[in-house]
């Protein structure tokens, strides 16, 4: 009897420091803005990553990806910049920021001709997007089936048909809303883009060290990784080249 009960002492005493020894949130994020305000920029790097290793935050994003400017890490900065813009698509700094970090380093790849409807879906679909649509989603169905339980109610015909039909296309937005949130979380969950962050990387013609080099790539390089082995990816970049990096070079956005 004695055993178990110091048996759950032990274990409350041991959930309550989990507890006690977790920062919040919020807390942690304003003393990484204070060691970044006060220059000390690998504490709020630290202190940012603290959040996004629990969660999705765009601020801390943001912020690492300053943190990493600051320091000249050209590599981390374009990676935290790209998981932000992953975030908030059409935020202007954040895309002003990449710009400026894009343009530190050596690689110069201009992209192929973009397609205009492709352009529109990954706007739309974004994972930026995410909790706007998933909000369409919750309005659309609340006011939809709130409109067929009122319509149980009403008692002229004329009525009961106008909250049907809005009941119908509420619904139908919902659903339309709900696939939607469902694309932009599919799109964070399966993100494709991976940042060079090696001073200098190889891209051979296939896997492995014994590959003929096509070219080069430096840090802070973007590509889309199309197959993957146990140490290499083939990855394409925004002109159409493509080649075999080892992996560990690459971090994915």
């Amino acid at each position: 009897m004695m055993k178990s009960r110091l048996s759950s002492f032990l274990i409350v005493s041991m959930m309550q420091v989990t507890v006690w020894g977790q920062l919040d949130p919020k807390a942690q994020f304003e003393s990484a803005n204070a060691a970044y305000t006060s220059g000390d920029y690998a504490a709020a790097i630290a202190g940012y990553e603290s959040i996004v290793l629990e969660h999705m935050h765009f601020e801390s994003e943001f912020n690492l990806g300053n943190a990493h400017y600051k320091l000249a890490q050209w590599g981390p900065a374009i990676l935290h910049y790209e998981r932000a813009a992953l975030l908030s698509p059409s935020n202007a700094d954040v895309k002003t920021n990449l710009a400026l970090a894009n343009a530190k380093i050596k690689d110069r790849i201009e992209s192929l001709p973009s397609n205009g409807i492709l352009d529109i879906w990954e706007r739309i679909t974004a994972p930026g997007r995410y909790r706007f649509w998933a909000r369409v989603m919750m309005l659309a169905w609340t006011l939809g089936f709130g409109a067929l339980a009122w319509r149980i109610w009403v008692v002229r015909i004329e009525n009961r048909r106008l909250l049907g039909s809005s009941a119908t296309v509420l619904i139908a937005v919902g659903l339309a809303a709900m696939l939607m949130t469902r694309m932009a979380s599919l799109r964070i969950e399966s993100s494709k883009s991976a940042i060079v962050m090696a001073t200098e990387s190889a891209v051979r013609n296939e896997p492995g060290s014994n590959g003929m080099t096509l070219f080069m790539l430096h840090e802070g390089a973007k590509v889309t990784v199309i197959e993957r082995n146990a140490s290499h990816w083939k990855v394409q970049l925004a002109n159409g080249n493509t080649g075999w990096i080892s992996n560990e070079d690459l971090t994915e956005v």
